[in-house]
């Protein structure tokens, strides 16, 4: 990668209606000065969106476009296939809870952070910097750097500098490397929130978790409770069910979309499967009639069960990488 130097798309039209009218500000110059630096022809280019600036990134394997606002990445297109994950057109704007893409969640994961603190941790709500750009081959890359600011403070009062990088090729790759840049030790959770594009939440599989032990994390709030062994594929039914058994590969088999989508991950210590539904929607920009469109599978740091202390100078991984095949 090369070196460097701190709203997701109004994909208008459709019953979410979003775009640059409905755009607290206009982000055209911040964009335009962002492609000078760091724009790629064809390869990487800036845009904006109703939060903030977007990056798409294109090469031979398809495209990917990511928010700066959260390190989101906000759609995935293979050049074999349609858009895999699952973004709602509606207006979004700073400070909400935006669901859809791939949320990058850090310092903690859920609803786990101190007192009175947001869902998901400070990096879903902080404004990444761009540091690096890659365009070569078959892959096209950015990397974003979040450091800590008074803003995060207020939540999480520790240094700390976090490098999420994107990256489009033969797969989806996304990674972050966590580090303390304080004096003192804290305690951090951690995961990756894909929202996955389905035709039906209802008529997936999901395969990978036959044997794990598992927990409904909806009625053990506190995520201490072992409840079941999952026999074969998994079937999401409404809730969020983590899997104990830190597995790289899982798979979710769509059959009314054609599709499987193949998620490989390191560094989690389980796998969390949440299929909403219209009564249990979080607030922000997802409509009850939106539940039905995605599912997600998540590797995650498990809260409270598997946190991970940090000394100063410390450092914590986590990755994910994304590919499609057919359904067998």
């Amino acid at each position: 990668m090369g070196k460097a130097g701190s709203g997701l798309p109004g994909r208008g039209g459709g019953r979410h209606s979003g775009g640059m009218g409905d755009c607290e500000q206009d982000w055209t110059a911040e964009c335009a000065a962002l492609d000078r630096r760091w724009g790629r022809p064809g390869r990487v280019a800036f845009r904006p969106s109703a939060v903030g600036p977007v990056v798409r990134l294109s090469g031979p394997g398809g495209t990917a476009e990511v928010a700066l606002l959260g390190a989101q990445t906000v759609g995935w297109v293979p050049a074999w296939g349609g858009e895999v994950l699952y973004w709602p057109e509606g207006k979004a704007a700073i400070g909400e809870e935006v669901h859809g893409g791939i949320p990058v969640c850090w310092p903690w994961f859920g609803r786990m952070g101190p007192e009175g603190s947001r869902m998901h941790g400070v990096a879903r709500y902080g404004r990444f910097e761009v540091v690096a750009v890659e365009a070569a081959g078959e892959r096209t890359e950015v990397g974003l750097r979040l450091e800590a600011s008074e803003a995060t403070r207020a939540a999480f009062p520790h240094g700390f500098r976090l490098e999420v990088r994107i990256g489009v090729g033969e797969a989806l790759a996304v990674s972050m490397e966590a580090a303390n840049t304080g004096a003192e030790a804290f305690a951090v959770t951690a995961g990756f929130h894909p929202y996955l594009r389905v035709s039906d939440a209802a008529g997936v599989r999901v395969e990978g978790f036959a044997g794990a032990r598992y927990l409904d994390w909806t009625a053990d709030a506190d995520g201490r409770e072992q409840h079941a062994v999952q026999a074969g594929a998994y079937r999401p039914v409404p809730g969020s069910r983590v899997f104990a058994e830190a597995r790289s590969v899982c798979r979710l088999r769509d059959a009314g979309l054609g599709r499987t989508v193949v998620l490989e991950a390191a560094g989690h210590t389980r796998w969390c499967v949440w299929r909403a539904d219209a009564a249990t929607l979080p607030r922000g920009n997802l409509l009850p009639e939106d539940a039905a469109e995605f599912v997600c599978v998540e590797p995650v740091v498990f809260p409270r069960c598997d946190a991970v202390v940090l000394e100063p100078g410390g450092r914590q991984t986590m990755s994910l990488a994304l590919r499609t095949e057919g359904v067998r």
